[in-house]
């Protein structure tokens, strides 16, 4: 009896490690679960630093696309990330393998996946939503020629799974495509075990114990609400709490300038994984008409760190759906914005504050053990399938 063949996977990400990305990281992670099962993994990926270092490290064969721009004008940006999405799926049609895993950064890499691998396997892990985003983000409008193009030939060839990253994403993925396609166990992005980052040194941010920390850490970009930041700031009682900021995207100036000189507040560079836990209360928020295109990962981090979380979105966000027992919800609406932080404010008691600590810790425990079941039905469908 021969030996059995081993099994070639190509996956295709605009980041990987060693830059910083959070879809390279778990474009990462799926590698290394792949190659400890014996397959053998390529990935694909635009050689352009994001932010910072990851912290996970580089596996697998590593195949690198050149980009023209990487700055922050963000037409030149957009531009570049679609050419480069193009020559991702480009090189990975020139590497042989067996089926590949296409993700959705750059802009609309699902879309020329779908034209030019029409006679190759694939499998669709979205993050960001494309074209969709252009229009939740307002860039153009729903009856906009290149928009209506660019979604019709993303639909036109599905892949043949999704990987989503929630049960009301993968929903929404499925009104999409005129056939049903089949999916996995969903996979959230964000997804760690805080054990692996266990320090026993205090930032020096942290160093008051008498106050409850919340912080906003990551991406503040077009699908997140400034205004949500502003109401928090203006209403902060600096004698019981202290906000931490580590904020880049295009509305991140914005909000430093904003609290600027303002007590209570400390703008910080970044904060590493290890010390997310000293944040009792996470902010993030997400405009409804994102709900489903994107799902902000810094609410799932906050909840693996065993933090609570404070989320201004749609209750039918996968971020609520799968975590609302670790955080408050303050619905959309800018009318009622000020005076509903204000009401949690009022309302906050350190006692609900454990409880949704505690609840927090439970799920990141859920978490972790059904991405590594979704590791596993995913190497189980390729090895039947391919």
């Amino acid at each position: 009896m021969g030996a059995q063949k081993t099994i070639t996977v190509n996956i295709v990400n605009r980041d990987y490690p060693p830059y910083k990305g959070i879809t390279g990281e778990s474009a990462a992670e799926l590698a290394t679960y792949l190659l400890n099962a014996g397959f053998q993994v390529n990935i694909i990926y635009v050689d352009a630093p994001f932010w910072g270092n990851s912290d996970c490290a580089p596996v697998g064969n590593i195949f690198k696309v050149k980009t023209f721009y990487n700055g922050q004008n963000k037409i030149l940006r957009l531009f570049a990330n679609i050419v480069a999405g193009y020559f991702l799926i480009q090189k990975s049609k020139k590497i042989p393998c067996d089926i590949t895993i296409v993700m959705t950064d750059p802009s609309l890499l699902n879309m020329w996946a779908a034209i030019l691998l029409k006679r190759k396997k694939w499998i669709l892990w979205t993050m960001d939503l494309y074209p969709e985003t252009f229009v939740a983000w307002h860039l153009v409008s729903n009856n906009n020629f290149l928009y209506k193009k660019s979604y019709q030939l993303t639909v036109k060839n599905a892949p043949q799974h999704i990987i989503s990253l929630g049960p009301r994403q993968t929903d929404f993925l499925q009104k999409r495509y005129r056939e049903k396609i089949d999916s996995f166990s969903c996979l959230p992005c964000g997804i760690y075990d805080e054990s692996e980052y266990a320090t026993s040194v205090t930032p020096q941010w942290a160093g008051d114990t008498a106050k409850t920390y919340l912080g906003y850490c990551g991406n503040l970009g077009a699908p997140h609400s400034l205004e949500f930041l502003y109401a928090i700031v203006d209403n902060l009682d600096t004698d019981k709490f202290k906000l931490i900021l580590a904020v880049y995207g295009t509305k991140a100036q914005a909000l430093k300038q904003y609290v600027q000189d303002k007590k209570g507040i400390e703008v910080i560079p970044f904060v590493e994984r290890a010390h997310l836990k000293y944040i009792d209360i996470h902010i993030a928020s997400l405009f409804p008409q994102c709900t489903h295109i994107s799902v902000p990962s810094k609410t799932v981090s906050s909840v693996c760190a065993g933090s609570a979380f404070l989320y201004y979105g749609s209750n039918e966000s996968d971020n609520w759906v799968l975590l609302n027992k670790a955080g408050w919800l303050i619905p959309y609406g800018d009318d009622e914005l000020k005076n509903n932080v204000v009401k949690f404010f009022q309302q906050f008691d350190i006692k609900q504050l454990e409880r949704k600590k505690e609840a927090a810790r439970e799920i990141a425990l859920k978490l972790n053990t059904e991405k590594i079941k979704t590791f596993s039905s995913i190497a189980e469908y390729i090895c039947n399938h391919y």
